[in-house]
């Protein structure tokens, strides 16, 4: 503790021995606190003034070195107590940086990878072998997913096995709550991100699923779910096809599964439309008839117990390849037209 002054700490008057002033009256004591308080206060709001014309001039610098793009003048303690990094080695690209090579050879991909790829899966559906094997271990579980979210959409309850999916017989409300809180958090989760895109996918797929579900009969629904494996072969062989067209650094590109996905969508798209294709003119090539252990093909399905006549099935199912195509189409322009200077250099 400091020794006591000389002097009043109130009026300055000399000070005599007892606790209170003669002059003023203060006690010594008390007033020595009160004068030891506001000397501290007084340190205090120097100190925060002081930081905070400190945090002011680093503010005014970065303003200024943002204005001019140049790097801020004040550098944080923190930062130049760091030991300075080894100069990068000559020649190494930073993750994520397309150098002009690299983006000339996905110009290059963009022209070809699609058409190729259909084309790879054209012959390959002809072809009486190959085409086993597609079906077996590549377009047929595509094919039961189609069915499995027909059915979701509808609202019934249903689980996806390589040769046949289980529908619930009647719709289920946890599907169809689940079902719209799905396309909903979609649709919330672009608006607030400002994903324009994402936002318009959610409110069309929970448009989709109120017609589907509220709009149709439950016998219309059920005919739907069926003609949902060959139209959702398509519909999901066209999705996987468009995975190619990532932007650079997105996970399918940085991991390569891009090309795994444009494999299974070829041959998913093209199994479903070439032989929808050949059956407008060659009704033979609709797989009419009962299959072992499942019971009734889907075509059979829609014409025996729904009663669609097989001009309609044909219809629908060619117009469903058809729009696909066309998306695929305009997805496909649109990628060799933002790859347009790369293609020309």
């Amino acid at each position: 503790m400091s020794p006591p002054s000389a002097t009043c700490p109130r009026c300055g008057a000399p000070r005599v021995d007892g606790p209170e002033c003669p002059a003023c009256g203060v006690i010594y004591l008390r007033a020595e606190v009160r004068a030891a308080t506001r000397q501290a206060e007084a340190r205090d709001h120097e100190a925060r003034e002081a930081a905070r014309r400190e945090a002011e001039d680093q503010r005014q610098a970065l303003r200024e070195a943002l204005e001019a793009h140049a790097a801020p003048t004040f550098v944080p303690p923190l930062v130049a107590a760091r030991p300075a990094p080894e100069p990068a080695t000559e020649g190494i690209t930073l993750h994520g940086e397309e150098t002009g090579s690299e983006g000339a050879l996905e110009a290059r991909l963009r022209l070809a990878v699609l058409p190729a790829a259909l084309g790879i899966a054209f012959l390959a559906v002809g072809s009486a072998g190959f085409h086993g094997l597609l079906r077996v271990f590549l377009t047929m579980p595509v094919h039961e997913v189609g069915h499995a979210v027909t059915a979701w959409f509808c609202g019934f309850s249903a689980t996806p096995t390589l040769w046949v999916t289980h529908v619930s017989e009647d719709r289920s409300t946890f599907m169809i709550l689940l079902m719209a809180g799905l396309c909903g958090a979609l649709a919330w989760q672009g608006w607030k991100r400002r994903r324009w895109a994402w936002l318009g996918v959610g409110a069309g797929l929970l448009v989709a699923q109120g017609v589907c579900t509220f709009g149709l009969t439950h016998a219309q629904a059920k005919a739907l779910t069926f003609f949902g494996g060959d139209a959702g072969l398509m519909v999901l062989g066209a999705l996987l096809l468009a995975t190619f067209y990532v932007p650079r650094g997105h996970y399918l590109h940085r991991h390569q599964l891009r090309w795994g996905f444009v494999a299974m969508g070829a041959a998913a798209f093209m199994d479903g439309f070439e032989q929808w294709w050949a059956a407008r003119t060659d009704v033979d090539r609709i797989p009419f008839g009962r299959i072992e252990g499942v019971g009734l093909s889907d075509p059979s399905t829609l014409v025996d117990v729904y009663g669609w006549n097989v001009s309609r099935v044909i219809h629908w199912n060619v117009t469903v390849g058809v729009v696909c195509l066309m998306a695929l189409g305009a997805l496909y322009l649109r990628g060799l037209w933002t790859a347009r200077d790369a293609l020309r250099g």
